[in-house]
């Protein structure tokens, strides 16, 4: 069993590093778009490379960490080189005015080569970090902690990103025109972020030790793969994650420019009201599916959300129209709370589902490897996301082409996604992830017990 400073040790990790990403994912693309006016398709081609470079490095890591043995373990070398590393390309993804005068327009390719280089360079160092991390979980613990664990990872996920929420629906507020760039608030928040990501990870680094006992794969990359492509239920979950994904990179590309552009929340007494209502919530609705999944199971509680986040999805045109007709503080506090309640679903089961089954592998063929399944899987969910940023990016230029404006692609963006939620909800249908621990370890006992002289 863990103890419980452990389990809190790995659990605050992820604080610094998940506000970074959900600021960063809220907010880039809106930022280089509207406020360093890069061209909008250019803007959706450098995120969809960062997408691509974040999937590859996953899959990388995940075989490589599998493999690695030093003194440390197996993980935690790449925690202390990831931390610092996420922490400054996140920084410097926010202030390309530093290096550039992004305000002379003849220097756009420059301001998109800038913005592809820091954004990729972010995402790699992401995957470099929480690839090894993540698969800790199915080594430091045992399936009961697991639950716990989870919860008190997602406690500090979640504050996280609500908070990068909030400040990812200010952020516009923190920016100013002449010349663009970060005001001196916007640069005060960021780097202290930077700061944080950094020292969240260092109880971690400082206490956490893996099962000493742990056999490490000796096969090669190839090898490897196929293995856990051999795991049906794995594949499965795989294309759950990448068409699922598909619609949640929509959902934080698109929600700040949705909420400035369509619900008309352009001051901080319009900002913070559905804000902080909507980190409160994040919060509440994390215990309560927790309490669900004990209830009524990991996949039902899944699938259910999934339709409903659908629906959801498809009525962005919809509530535009009400924030016309009623409060639009009103209307953006009642759309935002079931938003986020759907989605924080899938972010719960994304720490327990890809550990229990790296699990049940262990207990059927005696090796661990976590990594390759937690890495493997960001390969196809960031190209599901990938192409996302580049559908965006078009239907965004689209947008200004024909209308004049951004308007039309921040009302349609949401039905143009919803229907590849119920393509996921379609699969998990057919996808049993509530593995049997209990028959599982008594099958594992009776396979190793000797045979009678």
């Amino acid at each position: 069993m863990l103890p419980f400073y452990k389990k809190v040790s790995y659990g605050m990790g992820r604080f610094g590093s998940s506000f970074l990403l959900t600021l960063t994912g809220l907010t880039a693309f809106w930022i280089y778009g509207t406020v360093f006016e890069l061209n909008w398709f250019l803007d959706g081609i450098a995120l969809a490379a960062s997408y691509v470079v974040i999937g590859l490095t996953h899959w990388f890591i995940g075989f490589l960490s599998d493999r690695t043995e030093t003194r440390w373990g197996r993980r935690k070398p790449y925690v202390i080189i990831g931390a610092p590393g996420l922490a400054i390309t996140g920084f410097l993804v926010f202030v390309p005015n530093w290096f550039i005068d992004t305000a002379d327009l003849s220097l756009q390719y420059v301001v998109f080569g800038y913005y592809l280089l820091f954004i990729c360079a972010f995402k790699f160092f992401y995957a470099f970090l929480l690839t090894a991390f993540q698969a800790w979980m199915p080594e430091i613990t045992e399936e009961d902690e697991r639950p716990l664990v989870s919860s008190m990872q997602n406690t500090a996920n979640w504050v996280a990103n609500g908070l990068g929420v909030v400040i990812g629906f200010v952020t516009p507020l923190f920016f100013v025109a002449a010349p663009p760039g970060l005001s001196s608030i916007g640069f005060m928040i960021v780097l202290v972020f930077s700061i944080i990501t950094v020292l969240f990870y260092l109880p971690s680094i400082a206490f956490i030790r893996e099962k000493p006992d742990i056999v490490l794969p000796k096969r090669s990359m190839r090898e490897e793969t196929q293995t856990v492509l051999k795991n049906p239920i794995y594949v499965k979950w795989v294309l759950i994650v990448g068409f699922l994904s598909f619609s949640f990179s929509a959902i934080t590309t698109q929600i700040v420019g949705y909420a400035q552009s369509v619900l008309l929340l352009t001051s901080m007494e319009l900002l913070l009201p559905p804000a902080i209502g909507l980190l409160v919530s994040i919060i509440i609705f994390l215990y309560i599916w927790i309490k669900m999944i004990g209830r009524v199971g990991k996949g039902r509680l899944m699938f259910y959300s999934l339709i409903l986040l659908a629906i959801l999805m498809a009525m962005t045109p919809v509530v535009g129209w009400l924030a016309g007709v009623i409060s639009n503080v009103v209307v953006a506090f009642f759309y935002f709370i079931p938003l986020a309640a759907c989605m924080a679903v899938y972010y719960l089961m994304s720490y327990i589902v890809p550990a229990d089954i790296a699990h049940v592998d262990e207990l059927e063929t005696g090796k661990s490897r976590a990594g390759m399944y937690e890495g493997f899987k960001g390969v196809p969910l960031n190209m599901f996301q990938a192409t996302t940023a580049v559908l965006l990016g078009w239907f965004m230029s689209f947008s200004v082409a024909s209308t004049g404006n951004e308007l039309f692609g921040y009302l349609w963006w949401g039905p143009l996604f919803a229907p590849f939620l119920l393509i996921a909800a379609w699969i998990l249908r057919r996808t049993n992830i509530d593995p049997d621990f209990e028959s599982l370890k008594a099958q594992t006992k009776i396979t190793e017990a000797p045979e009678p002289e």
